[in-house]
């Protein structure tokens, strides 16, 4: 059931997604996971250019309708008659060409083909381009935690500076504790540019996966920690109708209809000519037909080709169907292990981190210990907290991986 409500939830957010929404989400209400769905399922530069091949698909369409791909040829001919008597004689003609094999209807049938296979192939970009916005999104999170823990970093800095230049004017320190607090508050600070830098980054990736003309203003909204919406896959089935096996599919069914077609075309071309001709005094009407005798060129290449390309296609399709499988195992194992790193850093190392961290700060306070264990203390926290932070990334992108394995990112489903 929860697996239908990811799905539902994936759809709406395409559905509800305006043509003009990507200009007004800059500088506006904060990005969402929902809303990031929203934005890259529909305004993703890869979705428009796969939108738009599906239109170049529907204008073959149009040209495959018409009755004959050759137009009827008219011929005139006019010239005088000298002898005995003299006139002017003129002949015209018309050849009105007649497709045999029903080679229209396999035209059409072809450019239709065509178009759900551009249908097919959307939802699959549709999913690629959601996966990557979806990931972008999660390492603007990430960023804007390794600021505020930067951030933190800063304070606690300048909070030590101020105690150990208390102490040394108070003759309890030499003035080599203060340079070292001196010298900590500039690395922290050093942190924190860095710290803007990623997220200046970050964004600017995700506006691009986004297609936003611009990063400026763009913020986000939501937890790194929060991973319901993967957890809720569990064991999901989506590879029958994952948009890349149908996409394969469909390019089975439109290599069979272009073989179908090739064999329509070794049929001979044919057209009824109709004409009239003066000579002298004399009337002649005359009727007949052309017919193509395919000796030198018996069009047996093109049907070859034709069914060479429907084997490639089968086999792409068994190969796409036979790795779906393994694909999704694989990100379901992926993401249940980064989950249980995250689990295990969060109830054994990231509590007793920040138990000592405060225990050595009312020490140094207390004149317990001296700066250069307590910082010591602190750096083993600090790396304790942007380790935790890589985890937190890692399972959201190996729960991205899992949706997307699953096939939850498009419509299809």
């Amino acid at each position: 059931m929860k697996t239908g409500m990811l799905r539902a939830l994936t759809v709406t957010a395409f559905c509800m997604m305006p043509t003009a929404v990507v200009a007004s989400d800059r500088g506006g209400e904060p990005l969402t996971l929902v809303r990031v769905i929203q934005l890259s399922s529909a305004g993703a530069p890869d979705v428009r250019l796969a939108l738009n091949r599906v239109a170049e698909g529907e204008a073959k369409l149009a040209g495959a309708q018409v009755r004959t791909l050759e137009n009827p040829q008219l011929e005139l001919n006019a010239g005088p008659r000298t002898g005995t008597e003299s006139s002017l004689d003129v002949e015209v003609g018309m050849e009105i060409p007649i497709e045999l094999g029903g080679r229209r209807n396999k035209r059409v049938a072809l450019a239709q083909a065509g178009i759900q296979r551009e249908k097919r192939a959307v939802e699959d970009v549709r999913r690629q381009a959601v996966t990557a916005a979806v990931g972008a999104y999660y390492r603007v999170l990430q960023a804007e935690e390794q600021l505020a823990l930067a951030v933190d970093r800063r304070k606690l800095a300048e909070e030590l500076l101020q105690i150990a230049k208390e102490r040394h004017t108070a003759g309890d320190v030499a003035k080599f504790e203060v340079n070292l607090a001196l010298t900590e508050a500039a690395r922290a600070q050093s942190d924190v540019s860095s710290a803007q830098g990623r997220i200046a980054s970050t964004r600017a990736a995700l506006a691009r996966a986004l297609g936003l003309p611009s990063a400026a203003g763009l913020q986000v909204g939501g937890s790194i920690k929060e991973r319901s919406f993967f957890d809720s896959i569990g064991s999901a089935q989506g590879g029958a109708k994952r948009a890349d096996l149908l996409t394969a599919l469909a390019d089975v069914e439109a290599s069979r209809a272009a073989i179908s077609l090739a064999e329509a075309d070794r049929l001979p071309d044919v057209a009824f000519r109709i004409g009239y001709k003066r000579e002298g005094d004399d009337n002649v009407v005359l009727g007949g037909i052309s017919v193509s005798l395919p000796f030198m060129n018996p069009r047996q290449a093109p049907v070859q080709e034709a069914r060479v390309q429907h084997q490639r296609a089968q086999l792409a399709a068994e190969i796409s169907q036979s790795s779906i499988a393994a694909e999704i195992e694989g990100a379901r194992v992926a993401y249940a292990a980064a989950v249980e790193a995250v689990r295990r850093i969060e109830t054994y190392g990231l509590v007793l981190q920040q138990e000592n961290e405060s225990l050595a700060r009312e020490s140094y306070k207390a004149g317990k210990i001296n700066l250069s264990t307590l910082l010591q203390l602190r750096r083993d926290a600090q790396q304790t907290r942007k380790e935790y932070l890589e985890l937190l990334l890692e399972a959201a992108e190996a729960g991205v991986e899992l949706a997307s394995a699953n096939g939850l990112w498009t419509t299809a489903n």
